[in-house]
């Protein structure tokens, strides 16, 4: 992807934006990490007694969340979790004030991740806290965590910094943690490097995490006789093929009050990851519609078996299959883009009564109903007759992109017979997640787009060979 330094300043205020929606806080998602939780003893004096309360809300209007919550156990793999599975109504928030034995029935000596997969997306947070024995809830201190989406995870070559590490005889009023979770059940290995306030490397270690693998580490054990009050964790994933996400927790040893620290995101999460997935959506379903309708009027004379009057521009491989019942065929085909395509379709004529051949000179129009690539398409072709310049789609399309879904219309898509010819007029509109996409042909390779949410517009041009986007 090409950006300008105007337009890399404007996709990362959409990317701030979007990130919020539809609330003004935290990172929603169908695949989420609280990334520590507990139901154990501590230390101090007397002990610390943790609990974990876990929040989760169902940001669908009109869809039921179907939820798996999962335990992903402190120092162990995890290949097969303890889970949970629950329904969250549209609109509606759960929440477990001791999560781990509520949901999970472990009374004491328990902590880990807490890893939410759904449906649709949801927004999850936690706060970990010490009650001590016979305390009432008013005197718990703790900390906070929000859910941080898996794919946000770091992997091999890339790194993450924690700050706020305070630990040793410079800060003997405080201690810190910090925990590695593996993501993906593939292992990673992990190199952890403590930097001084000013940068200097202080010491470092290595990890080999399993599957799902939650570890905790005293930064004091781990760096035996550093002392330091301003300190950073740097984290570098050195091998595997698995993701890790990185936090730390400090901690008061007297008053036992805590502060979790979430880690770096990469850069690139503001630039692709979030931004531009309805736009990218948009641009494959751009793609794909006049892809696919070229080609099913490449097809049709040889689905039909009656070629007259139609040269046909290029061999695409197909099979088809005729079915009497619903009068339609059912054709598998690989588009120009690559795509694979499995659709029906069905010729018609002026009155729009079926049949099963293709005729020059009498067909008026192919109904298109399937699946292309990442979208769904349901369109009405027209212009298909022996003698006429343009094929003309309209109908409806649906695709998902990076986790982003959304659903359009196409009106009035005009596609030239001509071979390589670009559609010369018409829009698809794309709205997903109160994001709207409009993309306008002009006959060029460049289609045009805009990019709406709430007060702001961005403007952006697809490459309609390759997919491409670019911000304007």
């Amino acid at each position: 992807m090409r950006l300008t330094h105007v337009a890399r300043r404007t996709v990362l205020l959409v990317a701030c934006l979007v990130a919020t929606l539809p609330l003004d806080a935290g990172f929603a998602g169908r695949d989420v990490i609280i990334p520590a939780s507990a139901r154990t003893q501590g230390a101090g004096t007397p002990p610390a007694q943790f609990y974990s309360t876990l929040w989760v809300t169902n940001l669908s209007s009109t869809t039921a969340a179907n939820v798996n919550v999962s335990l992903l156990r402190l120092g162990q793999t995890n290949p097969s979790p303890l889970s949970v599975p629950v329904t969250i109504a549209p609109g509606e928030t759960k929440k477990w004030e001791n999560v781990l034995q509520l949901l999970f029935g472990l009374t004491e000596g328990a902590a880990g991740a807490i890893r939410i997969v759904s449906n649709v997306p949801v927004l999850a947070s936690s706060r970990t806290y010490d009650r001590p024995d016979g305390a009432a809830i008013g005197q718990a201190k703790g900390l906070f965590f929000g859910a941080i989406p898996a794919g946000f995870a770091i992997r091999l070559g890339e790194s993450a910094v924690l700050q706020g590490v305070s630990q040793g005889s410079a800060a003997e009023d405080y201690r810190y943690n910090y925990g590695l979770v593996e993501t993906t059940g593939e292992g990673a290995a992990v190199t952890v490097t403590l930097r001084s306030a000013s940068g200097s490397p202080l010491a470092s270690a290595d990890y080999a995490l399993g599957a799902r693998e939650a570890r905790q580490v005293n930064v004091g054990a781990l760096f035996p006789g550093i002392a330091t009050d301003n300190a950073r964790l740097e984290a570098t994933v050195s091998g595997g093929t698995g993701a890790v996400l990185f936090y730390g927790t400090l901690l008061a040893n007297g008053s036992q009050d805590s502060i979790g620290f979430e880690m770096s995101f990469k850069d690139s999460l503001l630039v692709e990851g979030v931004d531009t997935a309805a736009a990218k959506n948009a641009a494959n379903l751009a793609v794909s519609t006049a892809a696919l309708t070229r080609a099913v009027w490449d097809v049709a004379p040889r689905v039909g078996v009656q070629p007259v009057g139609k040269t046909v521009v290029a061999e695409i491989p197909f099979t088809a299959r005729w079915d009497d019942a619903t009068q339609t065929w059912t054709v598998d085909m690989t588009l120009s883009t690559g795509q694979t395509a499995s659709v029906k379709i069905q010729f018609r004529d002026a009155a729009g009564t079926p049949s099963k051949l293709y005729r020059a000179t009498d067909t008026n129009s192919i109904w298109i109903y399937g699946t292309a690539g990442n979208g769904s398409f349901d369109l009405t072709v027209s212009g298909v007759k022996a003698g006429v310049a343009n094929l003309t789609a309209n109908g409806t399309v649906s695709g998902s992109y990076q986790g982003t879904s959304g659903t359009g219309t196409v009106a009035n898509l005009v596609i030239p017979k001509t071979a390589g010819a670009y559609p010369t007029t018409g829009t698809i509109v794309v709205q997903s997640d109160g994001i709207t996409v409009t993309v306008t042909f002009d006959g060029t390779r460049y289609a045009q787009g805009t990019y709406e949410f709430r007060a702001l517009t961005v403007r952006f041009t697809i490459n309609l060979d390759t997919g491409e986007i670019v911000f304007l």
